[in-house]
């Protein structure tokens, strides 16, 4: 996770906490940050040295931006920032004005089912180049497999989903803590032989906005990867028809295909 240094400077009071619970003292900081691969030591004479002229230790502001610093575009920035936010109380108080300090860096901040804040957005895994997999066999077990790689949130929006398997899996997610959506097509297959919707905590039937059906076939994971291609989560899919899917880990890509998930619930509206 990588923010500018201006969320940075925005960020560092909910670190400290002087204007919000829990505040943290200088060898409370030292033990969050020691906590996400810091090697630092609280002494005698206050909080580490961080380079000020004449050896003087830095204040308590000064130690957390230049430790943020330190671990900006790192996977343990959205480790402590995710810690951060849950502890603080009434979270739910502070999700707008989190947001505008993240969304503008191409993050967003949601509050789940569980009372748990998740930052969604930005790469997760350390990816140079955008990576794409095409599929025409064993769809099933290419999708489980990536599904077992979420860490914060799966998107699903397909036209019929009667897979259990794929269904199954969905919900060990979510008992995980991890957020899982579902976009299906409301129709009479769906109502008859699909999966139960109700046992996933957002789900959402729509019809087609322009008078046809909800044909889209994609998943997002972790705003990162993208499954797509012609593969509904059916088992006629899996076991009788011709069918394909891309694996696209572009986390461009994966933005795109959140907006329009996104898109897609608000014709529910």
């Amino acid at each position: 996770m990588k923010t500018s240094d201006f969320a940075i400077q925005e960020l560092m009071p909910f670190i400290k906490g002087d204007d919000f619970s829990p505040q943290r003292s200088g060898p409370e900081l030292v033990e969050l940050f020691n906590q996400f691969g810091a090697r630092d030591v609280y002494d005698e004479l206050g909080l580490p040295d961080i380079g000020k002229r004449n050896g003087q230790r830095p204040s308590r502001k000064e130690y957390v931006v230049k430790k943020l610093k330190e671990i900006n575009g790192k996977p343990e920035l959205r480790s402590l920032l995710t810690s951060v936010f849950n502890k603080l109380e009434n979270k739910s108080r502070y999700i707008d004005r989190l947001n505008k300090i993240l969304e503008p860096e191409k993050y967003h901040i949601e509050l789940t089912e569980k009372d748990e804040i998740i930052i969604i957005g930005g790469i997760i895994d350390r990816m140079k180049t955008p990576n794409n997999e095409a599929h025409f066999k064993e769809i099933e077990e290419k999708i489980l497999r990536e599904l077992d790689k979420a860490r914060v949130s799966i998107w699903v929006a397909v036209g019929w989903f009667t897979n259990e398997r794929l269904f199954n899996k969905l919900i060990k997610k979510q008992e995980q803590g991890i957020e899982v959506q579902i976009i299906i097509f409301n129709d009479g297959i769906n109502s008859k032989y699909g999966v139960d919707l109700l046992k996933i905590n957002k789900h959402f039937s729509i019809r087609g906005k322009r008078g046809g059906i909800m044909h889209d076939k994609f998943c997002v994971i972790d705003n990162q990867t993208v499954i797509t291609g012609s593969y509904n989560w059916t088992n006629n899919a899996e076991f009788k028809n011709d069918e394909n899917v891309t694996i696209e880990r572009d986390p461009e890509q994966a933005t795109r295909y959140s907006e329009e998930f996104k898109r897609l619930i608000k014709t529910k509206e």
